[in-house]
This record gives structure tokens, C-alpha cells and sequence, in this order.
């Protein structure tokens, strides 16, 4: 997915208008010390004020607080294979008996006994080149994809979790986030929503950018909606990045004003070190992207992977980042310590 290369003004309240004060009469006998004048009393009740209010937040689960998120990226089962590993699987089935072998152990090994909660990570709009008036978007409704069945209910009977990925083209955050609400997907507990700035704009043409206030819209209408519909658990925003100022390698920054990024009661905002490479570069980027001393919302992160793929013979990592490195129990092969293990690991 990625490349190596680079305030309305109050009303003034009415003032009350002060009782005449009663002028004082003149006596006969001049020497008569006159009476003080009485101080006027209001007639006027203060009211107390009324106490403020302060609403109570509804906690909400998290399923990144179940375990160690491992999500299976690419366009659909049996689709484009050179788009990520999920399309290098027939079905479920399929990916579960290869997942289980292929990656459990090593991540049981080095997540201290925690549950892995794995997640299908399905590009649901993909960027393509396209005419000025439309978003260059292929929606997998339009590849005669039924979502629901194919995907979220057989997600939710195994107790797998589902990622719809959109890469923006010439639409914006707001409004992917807003189609999949209309289309009757977020209603599901197990779905979750990822973002992809590369791709915004000009897709194939220039690395995309997006604005911090743009994600910060999206997660306040995914924030509205878990509250609105009595939703029993928060939301991931999953945003992929690999151009960053903290970085600076020429690549453009693709969260811009990033230090304004705000976060939300109901949504869980994962920023995700995207891009492949070797385990040097790519520990050195996240450690650098993700630092909490310089971005201070950031709660957690994600790593993105980049196996072996025949159809993307030169587009993948090497050599691979081993699982110990990941859990910080071990260095890259150029000494870089990561500083804090992924909290979803994302496996294209």
C-alpha cells in the first residue's frame, strides 16, 4: 500500500432599576440634627444559581483492551492477491488454518500469554485512476460484494473482528465514514474503519495528504453514532502513515497539523506505521511517528507488514521483522530498540 520511496455574543443581562431614595423633610427647628436617609432595600430576589452539570461519560469496551490485534489486509478473499495477503485466501477457513500455523506461535511467544483477536481487513473503497467529476473509488458493493454476508456475519460467528479500509481518492474522511453508517455496516460491534491518506487526491499520481481536522470530523461522527445507537463498544479508527514531519525523509507529511489530532469517548484513534522496508527503517519511522513526548494523544499503534508476495515480487520487507522485535525482547539487526510493541499488527 505504501512506497519505500519516498463565539456568539452573550446578552447582557437587564439591570435593575434602583428604588427612589425619599428626600428629607425640613424640620422648624433649625438646630435639629436631620434623620439619616434610609438606605433603599430591593425588592429583588437573587436566585442561586443553578449547579453546572457535568455529563457522564458511558464507558465503553475496547477490543483493543481483548489482546493482541492481528488484521489480515487486502481487496477480498481470492481478490488481487497483490494487494495484501487476504487475497491469497479462498475463505475463511482458508485463512484461519494458515494464520493459526503461520503466525501464532510466534505472537503467543511474545505477547505475555495475552488472547490474539484476529481481524479481516478488506479495502473496501480502492483508489483508482479515474475521470475529474468522480471519487475514484471501486466500493466492493460494486465488485457485487454482499459485506454483510460474505464478511461481518461470518466474522461475528467465528468472534473475528472485520476492518473496512477506505483509501479516500477524491472523496474525504467524512464521507466514507458516513456511507458505511448508511449502508447499515458500524451497526455491527465487529466492524471498524480504516483510513488511507496515501491515496487521497491524485490516486497513482502523488502520495495523498489529508488534514488532522478532516480525521477529527470522522471520529466525531463515528463518536455520535456508538453513542447514539447504544453501541456496547467503542469504534477503531485505524489511519495508515508513512510520511511524517518527525521523519522528514522527503516523503509528504500525510496527516497534516498532526499535533491538532483530538481524541473521542468512543472512538479508539490507532495510528499505523505503514510502509515497507527493512527492520531498521521500519522500527527507526515508528519509534519517530508514534512518540507520545511529541504527539501526546497517541494511545495506540500499529505496525503494518509486508510479507513475501509473488505478485509484488520487490514490495515487501527484508528482511522480515521478527515477532521478538515487535515485543521489544529484541533489537533490529541495526540495533534499534522499539519503544512501544504495536497494539494491532497489520499483515499485507
Amino acid at each position: 500500500m505504501a512506497t519505500a520511496t519516498p463565539t456568539a455574543v452573550p446578552t447582557p443581562r437587564a439591570t435593575a432599576t434602583p428604588l427612589p431614595t425619599a428626600t428629607p423633610a425640613v424640620t422648624s427647628t433649625p438646630t435639629q440634627t436631620p434623620t439619616a436617609t434610609a438606605t433603599p432595600t430591593s425588592t429583588s430576589t437573587t436566585t442561586p444559581p443553578t449547579p453546572t452539570v457535568t455529563p457522564t461519560v458511558e464507558k465503553r469496551a475496547s477490543v483493543l483492551d481483548d489482546g493482541t490485534i492481528l488484521t489480515i489486509y487486502g481487496r477480498a478473499f481470492g481478490t488481487a492477491p497483490i494487494l495484501g495477503l487476504l487475497g491469497q485466501y479462498k475463505s475463511f477457513d482458508a485463512m484461519q488454518a494458515d494464520v493459526e500455523k503461520r503466525f501464532y506461535p510466534a505472537i503467543k511467544a511474545n505477547n505475555g500469554g495475552r488472547p490474539i483477536v484476529p481481524m479481516v481487513h478488506v479495502i473496501y473503497a480502492l483508489a483508482t485512476p479515474c475521470s475529474p467529476n468522480d471519487d475514484c473509488l471501486l466500493y466492493l458493493e460494486g465488485a457485487k460484494v454482499d459485506v454483510v454476508k460474505e464478511y461481518i456475519e461470518p466474522a461475528q460467528k467465528r468472534g473475528w473482528e472485520v476492518v473496512l479500509d477506505s483509501q479516500i481518492g477524491r472523496s474525504d474522511p467524512v464521507t466514507q465514514v458516513k456511507r458505511m453508517i448508511d449502508r447499515g455496516y458500524l451497526q455491527y460491534e465487529n466492524v471498524h474503519v480504516a483510513l488511507d491518506p496515501e491515496f487521497h487526491a491524485d490516486p497513482g499520481k502523488k502520495i495523498g495528504q489529508i488534514e488532522a481536522a478532516q480525521l477529527d470530523e470522522a471520529q466525531k461522527l463515528l463518536d455520535d453514532y456508538v453513542r447514539q445507537q447504544g453501541l456496547k463498544r467503542r469504534k477503531m479508527l485505524i489511519v495508515h502513515q508513512f510520511g511524517d514531519p518527525e521523519v522528514n525523509d522527503g516523503v509528504p507529511f500525510m496527516i497534516l497539523n498532526k499535533k491538532s489530532l483530538r481524541t473521542f469517548p468512543n472512538v479508539d484513534l490507532v495510528l499505523c506505521a505503514d510502509g515497507f522496508g527493512s527492520p531498521d527503517s521500519k522500527i527507526s519511522k515508528y519509534n519517530a511517528m508514534l512518540n507520545p513526548d511529541v504527539y501526546p494523544f497517541v494511545k495506540y499503534r500499529a505496525i503494518k507488514l509486508f510479507t513475501p508476495n509473488a505478485d509484488a515480487p520487490n514490495m515487501y520487507d527484508k528482511p522480515q521483522v521478527e515477532w521478538e522485535v515487535l515485543a521489544g525482547k529484541k533489537k533490529t539487526p541495526g540495533g534499534v530498540q522499539i519503544r512501544w510493541p504495536p497494539n494491532v499488527v497489520v499483515v499485507a
